[in-house]
């Protein structure tokens, strides 16, 4: 974004930032809908840990990794990897011994997608034995 100031007027760089900020606020959105976190508050800390990896990951996607020293960037990446792994185990535990707690949208819709292809999947099947009957 540095850049941006440099390659362009100052109306230009307000206009790309706004435009940004417009963006990732649509997406956090989506991801508080998908995650339930916009109808259950307690499910805020996974929305805003699917968030945050989203945007380091985008970040690490575009950085210019010419001005960072490889010793850096490494022991960035061990670390990161580790707390992600570590972060991810302790919150499917969470969930998976959860009780009483509202659908997440997401898993509903996953779920409700697979089912849908399981479907599609036997129907196809007992049509290919059907024709091999004839």
């Amino acid at each position: 974004m540095s850049r941006w100031l440099l390659n362009y007027t100052p109306p230009a760089v307000v206009i790309r930032l706004l435009t940004t900020n417009g963006l990732i606020a649509y997406m956090t959105s989506w991801v508080l809908y998908l995650s339930g976190a916009s109808s259950d508050p307690r499910l805020l800390l996974p929305a805003w840990i699917s968030i945050t990896t989203t945007l380091t990951f985008i970040y690490h996607a575009t950085q210019n990794r010419a001005t960072i020293k490889r010793e850096t960037a490494a022991s960035l990446l061990v670390v990161s990897v580790a707390s992600f792994v570590s972060m991810s185990s302790l919150l499917l535990q969470l969930h998976l011994t959860r009780e009483n707690e509202p659908e997440v949208p997401l898993f509903v819709l996953t779920r409700k997608i697979w089912d849908f292809a399981v479907a599609v999947v036997q129907r196809m099947r007992v049509a290919s034995d059907q024709v091999g009957e004839l």
